[in-house]
């Protein structure tokens, strides 16, 4: 066997195997509680709470009612996720009829798409792909939630436009790539961001006559948006209350201790009342906070493009994600998960990614261990609630940090031939697919990262 097709089975094996033992961690949750053990403290001493297993119950999954067509309110089988999310877990959940066989099969799904994308981020980045497939999130959060269906999304579209098949053509580069973020977008709604870098790239890329550059933005901006529309209006005409839940829902969550945001513990003890209005003031700070930090990304975007003719658009993506994730009002523990794709397709050195890994499961261990300290009356001035503060600001400043250290880096060329043929498209501009540039970007007449 070639030693890389070798390398490749090897990390496809660890992915499918962290995924496995995420699974193995849950599974305890899917159990009765013993008599006389709080829930609380069962489900924190363990660490084995997950969305999957927590959400059969409460939406009613068991049901099988197809989600979004009847009530107003979540359950029913809806559940508090973008229309594709919902359909998917309906979907997953026909051939069970208990919490644990929804797991298992969950499980199952969720090895096969971290394979997908160990595989789509070997292309892209060659053996950097280690950087998925063997470091910590996978064990711990690949069945946390349904984040693998956004990533392998994300992923695909990266893939689209950075090592693309040799007879794609620019304008089809775009309209896949965008695609790719529309349908990421259906499933879960921040892979939407990354059409907007991938439009600035489209129409300010100097490679092309302006009609072309404006006709390939159409084609891009129209298959994402199109994706969204497509999986969102059926449901808007047959129960827009049912639809609109899962908004309501997500706009009136409190801002508490398990959402991780720096927000609530940034502004302790006014944070501390779930059900006060300091809430409404948080969310506004939140939400103005990350309106802000997108617009400047964007801006600086865009004075990058124009100086030097060509578009840092997956750096400005991670950019966008990580101010995303340090200005949202819920720090979910597996957003991680989002992030660790572009830790392997640009070139952040391996210090960065071990500082926010860490501080990653400083954050995790800390609160669930610190959640099972309460439980059982310990309280909190403890080593897990100093571990969880260490992991929550240090993500934080990471995040920070890394805004700017992503718009510094060069993408991780993808392994093989230094450059490929020139494909025309159809109105006569041509790219270099995959070709290596001088500055240290791939695809020589294509924006890129």
């Amino acid at each position: 066997m070639h030693p890389r097709l070798l390398e490749r089975v090897a990390m496809c094996v660890v992915a499918a195997v962290a995924t496995a033992l995420n699974v193995l961690v849950k599974l305890p949750c899917t159990l009765p509680t013993p008599d006389g053990v709080p829930r609380g403290a069962f489900v924190s001493r363990f660490g084995c709470w997950s969305d999957v297993a927590a959400l059969w119950n409460s939406r009613d999954l068991a049901g099988h009612v197809f989600p979004y067509v009847t009530g107003s309110t979540l359950g029913d089988g809806t559940v508090e996720y973008p229309t594709l999310t919902g359909v998917w877990v309906w979907l997953t959940a026909l051939p069970v009829g208990s919490a644990r066989g929804f797991l298992l099969v969950t499980g199952i799904v969720a090895a096969v798409l971290a394979v997908v994308v160990t595989l789509l981020l070997a292309r892209v980045a060659g053996r950097r792909a280690w950087i998925w497939a063997a470091t910590p999130p996978l064990a711990l959060y690949a069945v946390y939630n349904w984040d693998l269906l956004a990533v392998v999304c994300t992923v695909a579209g990266l893939v689209a436009m950075v090592r693309p098949p040799s007879t794609w053509s620019t304008t089809t580069r775009y309209t896949v790539a965008g695609i790719a973020f529309g349908l990421g977008g259906a499933f879960k709604l921040w892979p939407l961001m990354f059409l907007a870098p991938l439009a600035i790239a489209a129409l300010l890329d100097r490679d092309a006559p302006l009609a072309v550059r404006v006709r390939r933005t159409a084609a891009s901006l129209g298959g994402g948006v199109g994706v969204v529309l497509a999986a969102n209006v059926p449901f808007v005409l047959v129960n827009l209350p049912g639809w609109l839940s899962v908004f309501t829902f997500q706009a009136a969550r409190p801002i508490g201790p398990s959402t991780l945001s720096i927000w609530y513990y940034g502004l302790l003890p006014w944070s501390a009342d779930v059900r006060g209005p300091f809430q409404q003031t948080m969310g506004t700070l939140s939400t103005a906070a990350t309106a802000l930090g997108i617009v400047a990304v964007l801006t600086v975007t865009v004075v990058l493009a124009l100086r030097r003719g060509t578009t840092p658009w997956l750096q400005s993506a991670a950019a966008l994600l990580a101010v995303y994730m340090v200005c949202n009002k819920v720090a979910s523990p597996q957003y991680v998960l989002w992030l660790l794709p572009f830790f392997v397709v640009l070139r952040i050195g391996g210090w960065w990614i071990a500082a926010y890994l860490v501080a990653d499961v400083c954050a995790v261990v800390g609160f669930f261990r610190n959640s099972f300290y309460a439980a059982v009356g310990v309280g909190t001035d403890t080593w897990a609630y100093q571990a969880m503060t260490v992991g929550i600001w240090g993500r934080a400043a990471l995040l920070v940090a890394l805004v700017v250290v992503f718009f510094r880096t060069t993408s991780a060329g993808p392994p093989g031939p230094s450059a490929r043929a020139a494909v025309p498209d159809p109105d006569g501009s041509a790219v270099l697919s995959g070709a290596r540039r001088s500055d240290g970007r791939t695809g020589a007449a294509g924006p890129t990262g």
